[in-house]
Order: structure tokens, then C-alpha cells, then sequence
């Protein structure tokens, strides 16, 4: 029904071209969204052609349909390809919060990135929580002290709250989980002790970007 209207209103050159695109990947994500088991959903997948893969919200929908099927390794798969192909930040951030499956490579593909993104708030948040699901809790704090510094938000004070919990520093763990609670009031963020001056000039520097060969690239 979905693709017979899409055929019709292209017919009929009812949408522009983009208007055309962006109805198509809302169709198909909500396809996606309410398939009704797994076998559905892969054959859906699998039937897509790839440039609606590497689509966000397409990829997005796919991996969160994914996971509470037991396709958890599928949809991080997806996330991972459509970040390859077309970088995202809501994708990237997303990555780090879906799941764990049997992949144990996620953290791995995730640190490759960081050379050609290492501002990115979302790919920093998403380190650090694959490095909070292998108790690496050095790791997870530094990557998600450098995360906030970039300009991530709630989620990564919620995550940092988890890691210091786990290492039982409750006083600092409040002030994580109170200062997740005002971003999403629209409140400043409360000061968080416990960082020196160089780890603090660490967390606000941008590592020099480079290509996938290793280049150095100009600063957008």
C-alpha cells in the first residue's frame, strides 16, 4: 500500500524529487518499526536497496526493531555500515547504546572512527559506554569527560554516572545523575570535581582529523 502511493505520487509528480526521498525513508522506517518478527524484519532489510540502508532514520529504525528480536548484531551491523557510508551524530551516538550482541568488535570499530571524528560528542559518548560495558572504567570516564566538553548532553552524564557508581564514588555519581536530570530541564550543568588541569585541557583539545589513509585533512 505504502509503495503504491509513493509509485502514485511519483507518477504524478506530485513531491519534488527530496520530498519524494525524505517521504520514502519515512515509509520505510516505519515499516521497519512495526515488523512482527524477525524474519520479517531481515527480509525487509535485505529487500531495501542500500542507499535507504545508509539512511539514518532507516538504519535507526532497523537496529531498535532489531534488538528486542534477538538481531542485535544485525542492527549494530546496519548502524555501523550507514555511519561508513553517510557519518551521522544521532547514529553515532546510538551505536553505543544499543545492546550488546555477540560482536565483541564494537568497540574496536568504534575507536577506528575517532581518527577521522574525534570531536564528535555522540562517537565520544558512544566510547565511552562500550568501555562501560567491559568495565574499562579509566577508558569510559575519559571518553565521556571528552564527550560533555564537545557538547554532549544528558545521556552521557547519565552514562559517566553509571561508571562512577560502579566505582563507588557516590559523591560524584550524584552530581552525574543531577546534572543529567538539568540538561533535560534546560539547566547549566553543576561542576564535577576530581579532574586535573591537564586532563581538563585534554578533554576540550581536537585531535587533528585525518582520512581513512592516515592524511591529515584541513578543518572544516
Amino acid at each position: 500500500e505504502a509503495q503504491a502511493l509513493l509509485n502514485g505520487l511519483r507518477r504524478d509528480q506530485a513531491l519534488d524529487a527530496d520530498g519524494l526521498a525524505a517521504l520514502e525513508m519515512k515509509i520505510t522506517a516505519a515499516s521497519l518499526a512495526q515488523a512482527p518478527d524477525a524474519n520479517t524484519l531481515q527480509q525487509a532489510w535485505h529487500a531495501l536497496p542500500q542507499r535507504l540502508q545508509h539512511a539514518a532514520p532507516v538504519a535507526t529504525a532497523f537496529a531498535l526493531r532489531a534488538a528486542p528480536l534477538g538481531l542485535e548484531d544485525a542492527g549494530a551491523l546496519a548502524v555501523a555500515d550507514a555511519l561508513e557510508a553517510n557519518w551521522d551524530e544521532s547514529l553515532a551516538a546510538l551505536y553505543g547504546r544499543l545492546p550488546a550482541g555477540r560482536d565483541s568488535q564494537r568497540l574496536a570499530r568504534a575507536e577506528a572512527w575517532l581518527a577521522a571524528h574525534p570531536s564528535s560528542p555522540g562517537l565520544l559518548a558512544t566510547l565511552g559506554c562500550l568501555c562501560r560495558a567491559q568495565e574499562l572504567w579509566g577508558k569510559a570516564e575519559d571518553y565521556l569527560h571528552r564527550a560533555l566538553a564537545q557538547g554532549a548532553g544528558a545521556d552521557a552524564w547519565e552514562s559517566l554516572g553509571h561508571v562512577f557508581t560502579a566505582q563507588n564514588d557516590a559523591g560524584r555519581a550524584q552530581i552525574a545523575y543531577a546534572n543529567a536530570l538539568r540538561l533535560g530541564r534546560g539547566e547549566p550543568a553543576l561542576p564535577l570535581d576530581g579532574r586535573s588541569l591537564r586532563q581538563q585541557i585534554a578533554d576540550q583539545a581536537v585531535a587533528e582529523i585525518r582520512n581513512a589513509h592516515g592524511i591529515p585533512l584541513l578543518p572544516p
